[in-house]
């Protein structure tokens, strides 16, 4: 399992985190949260944080799921554990699911 702040994908989220101690406290414990799950699942997937053409923090998951039903599932374990991880704080971090590309 990589270390969360290595889910950073960018220099915008990465700068943030490091100005914001709360969110990096909020972040760290969503992005911990669910990459086990993910690797629980057994699924192929991708996993990381990016600061948004528009300021916005998003989490961003790719991931290898057979159909709509199980990206649903997946999609809101992942947004459970984000709001677990938020506990009421004022931080405002967005949850996205896609299908991981197909590797040839």
């Amino acid at each position: 399992m990589e270390s969360w702040s290595e889910l950073l994908g960018d220099m915008g989220i990465r700068t943030r985190v490091a100005q914001n101690p709360l969110l990096a406290e909020v972040l760290g414990e969503a992005l911990q949260g669910i990459q086990g799950f993910l690797e629980e699942t057994g699924l192929p997937y991708r996993l990381d944080a990016r600061l948004t053409r528009s300021g916005e923090y998003l989490i961003r998951m790719q991931v290898g799921y057979r159909d709509r039903a199980e990206r649903d599932r997946i999609w809101d374990q992942a947004a459970l554990i984000l709001e677990r991880a938020r506990a009421g704080r004022d931080v405002h971090i967005l949850c996205g699911i896609s299908r991981l590309p197909q590797m040839n």
